[in-house]
């Protein structure tokens, strides 16, 4: 079984076991981690406001990659510890 594969069983586990757990809204696997990253101390609700605005802006992980911390920090400031979270996402 491929790295990918198992992930996905894993993803698809949790979710039979915690289908509730996570309104975080996140298409591709990075998303949902740089969406984690956002979440500390913010809601789901505004995270995925500043998401839905965020990523297809930056479509890939390696246009977020690509970002400095100062052009990203305005994009996601509506999250609150916008700048510790800005070095996280783009060193991810």
């Amino acid at each position: 079984m491929r790295k990918k594969e198992k992930a996905a069983l894993v993803v698809e586990r949790l979710r039979a076991i915690y289908p509730d757990s996570c309104s975080l809204v996140a298409v591709k696997d990075y998303e949902l981690l740089f969406a984690t990253r956002l979440s500390a101390q913010c809601t789901d609700a505004r995270v995925n406001q500043v998401t839905e605005r965020l990523f297809p802006r930056y479509p890939t992980v390696e246009s977020m990659a690509a970002l400095t911390p100062e052009e990203l920090e305005p994009q996601i400031r509506e999250c609150g510890l916008y700048r510790n979270k800005a070095k996280n996402i783009i060193a991810a």
